[in-house]
């Protein structure tokens, strides 16, 4: 018992400083993970101080509070083992009460997976689950045909998970956006393709198996593609300090903390380099930090009768570009490898889709050149003895607004409105 209690405190510990976290992101220029423009932004070098001396003091208490590894089975392998027994237990029950009692499991496996889940499906919240909520309220009032209503079962879960393997294959064998992906021994390759399937695509699997027999409207998810509100949800978010990339940031540098980082992203570390099969349907992160929004999406289906986010138009496209962003170029390659650099260097570069965060918290990883071209622009920094400046020349601004989502027609005059009531510079 007592070991639980030092867990459980110190699993509010961490979540105490992810909030604490958010305050001090929250006084930083927003620009920093919102601007598309060219232009210069000022960073007070105290909120950098502050920031990081809040990550080294929760290190610090992980360290001292937490308690020490037990010998036995390594918690990647009990990880394997529960991931084993929840797929199972969902492919012969589709009672949620069986289900939730296996996948609370996972928690005595790796308590720490717990504050991360939670993280994490804030993250997402924020970003993708609140937008469709507001797209499911807003045509709620639509009446769908039913002809175009189709039951969950072994056809619609095959066909899901064939369309994103092929994806899938298709970034790590024949093309990215902007390059040719890195061949792989044959060995190597297999690997990779077994492993993150099994770590990040087996995500479908539980979701829509815990869904069988409720039926999702097709019509539903194409008119949500053409006029469903969620861009404007997303977009506004995207503005504040709660958008993907500043908690991308926050939420991965506090996953590589000691402790935390065996308990949950390991996993998705666990080969040595990346490639388009690690991307998870969401982040890139998959289980053990997939619990919550594991629930919400099963949720969503069994009691609000919506699809789940990873079907819609959107998400499928984002999911498209997570794919791309994980698939390592072969070389020459004339822009940063970003996040593929992240796989091969842990500690740095933790952001999703813009340095400035990692170039403002020095954790970039170790380079000589003066100026980074990172998905669509080019940063260079600055410092004085008080102040960091991040310069950021814009090269092609629909790569760097890769997290925001294109909004239908008539929301135009709705996000200029929004741009006017809150200018970014």
């Amino acid at each position: 018992m007592e070991r639980a209690a030092r867990y459980l405190e110190v699993n509010f510990v961490i979540l105490r400083a992810f909030i604490s976290g958010i305050a001090t992101l929250s006084q930083l220029p927003h620009e920093l993970w919102s601007s598309t423009k060219n232009g210069v932004v000022v960073v007070p070098k105290r909120l950098t101080q502050e920031y990081i001396g809040k990550i080294d003091a929760v290190a610090q208490a992980i360290r001292q509070k937490g308690p020490p590894p037990q010998a036995g089975l390594s918690t990647h392998s009990l990880l394997v083992m529960h991931r084993w027994l929840w797929i199972g237990t969902a492919l012969v029950s589709c009672d949620m009460r069986i289900f939730v009692a296996v996948g609370l499991l996972q928690f005595l496996a790796a308590p720490y997976s717990l504050v991360c889940s939670f993280m994490l499906f804030v993250m997402h919240f924020n970003t993708m689950c609140l937008g469709h909520l507001a797209s499911g309220l807003a045509l709620s009032v639509v009446p769908l045909p039913s002809c175009c209503s189709v039951e969950i079962g072994s056809a619609v879960i095959g066909m899901v998970l064939l369309l994103d393997f092929a994806a899938t294959a298709y970034y790590a064998f024949w093309a990215c956006s902007d390059g040719l992906p890195k061949k792989l021994p044959l060995r190597e390759t297999l690997y990779h393709m077994i492993y993150g399937t099994f770590q990040a695509k087996t995500y479908i699997l539980l979701v829509l198996t815990m869904c069988w027999g409720y039926r999702i409207n097709l019509a539903w998810l194409a008119l949500d593609a053409v006029v469903g509100i969620s861009p404007l949800v997303n977009n506004f978010m995207q503005r504040t300090v709660l958008s993907w990339e500043s908690l991308f940031y926050h939420i991965h540098r506090m996953e590589h903390l000691p402790g935390v980082y065996e308990h949950a992203h390991r996993m998705h570390h666990y080969l040595p380099d990346g490639t388009a099969w690690d991307a998870h349907v969401h982040s890139g992160a998959g289980f053990p930090e997939e619990w919550f929004y594991l629930m919400h999406d099963i949720f969503l289906v069994r009691v609000l009768g919506l699809p789940p986010p990873f079907m819609t138009y959107r998400l499928l496209k984002y999911q498209l570009g997570n794919k791309d962003g994980h698939q390592r170029r072969m070389e020459p390659y004339k822009e940063e490898q970003y996040h593929q650099d992240h796989h091969l260097f842990h500690r740095k570069n933790f952001g999703f889709n813009r340095p400035c965060l990692d170039m403002v918290f020095d954790t970039y990883k170790p380079t000589m050149k003066k100026r980074l071209e990172v998905n669509g622009a080019i940063y260079s920094k600055e410092e004085t003895s008080d102040s960091i400046m991040i310069h950021i020349e814009v090269v092609d601004e629909k790569l760097l607004s890769i997290s925001s989502q294109r909004p239908a027609g008539w929301q135009q005059p709705f996000l200029k409105l929004m741009r006017f009531l809150w200018p970014l510079h």
